[in-house]
């Protein structure tokens, strides 16, 4: 976050994570007062944190109205899903190639937290299951040792944490499902198969989108 000042990544840091985590939901107004009195900053902070998460696709800003938590139309979310799994793909086939022990070890213990969680039931444990799949997607995106393309998914792997609100989540019902796949995923870059990682990874992210919602 260059550029920004110690308030303002504060401000910015502490709003992304309420957008994330459900606190402030998509749709829901946002006033640059109200947010410098709850993260203890001026409005001024508030306001460059504001364009920064503008910037990120997490808020809309218009003249006169404010800013509010960006919803996502059905189309986009589908958009979305269709570019990581294209992108995600290419960075698993990237971090194949020469993966470290250490990071297989770290996409591992991701997977076991994962799988301890069981099957998630309430909106609470979905967000937690959903935190740390983020951290497993961005720790092979790490691991593909492209700087481009950690910028350019950046806000991408964690948009399904805003959008969960919105929208089921297949992953809710096939959680097992998303486990196993998982799996896959680290044999392949054990393997240090390109190929096999990118299919696995395609076929993870493609499989996992989220749709409207409707009844289980």
């Amino acid at each position: 976050m260059g550029g920004m000042s110690k308030a303002a990544q504060r401000a910015y840091t502490a709003i992304r994570d309420s957008i994330i985590g459900g606190a402030y939901a998509p749709g829901m107004h946002l006033t640059e007062s109200e947010l410098a009195e709850i993260v203890g900053v001026s409005r001024t902070p508030v306001h460059d944190a504001l364009l920064r998460l503008k910037a990120d696709g997490l808020i809309e800003m218009q003249r006169n109205q404010g800013a509010r938590v960006k919803t996502y139309p059905d189309r986009d979310i589908d958009e979305i899903f269709e570019l990581r799994a294209y992108l995600e793909g290419y960075g698993a086939e990237l971090a194949a190639h020469d993966i470290s022990d250490e990071d297989i070890t770290q996409l591992e213990k991701l997977a076991n937290e994962m799988e301890a969680l069981g099957r998630v039931q309430d909106t609470a444990g979905l967000y937690e299951f959903a935190r740390i799949n983020s951290s497993f997607h961005k720790k092979i995106i790490e691991a593909s040792g492209s700087v481009l393309l950690t910028s350019l998914l950046s806000q991408l792997i964690d948009m399904p944490l805003v959008v969960l609100k919105e929208h089921s989540w297949r992953g809710r019902a096939n959680q097992h499902r998303s486990n196993q796949q998982h799996r896959n995923i680290i044999d392949a870059l054990k393997s240090h198969d390109p190929k096999w990682a990118r299919s696995v990874m395609y076929g993870h992210i493609i499989s996992t989108r989220p749709h409207p919602e409707s009844k289980p």
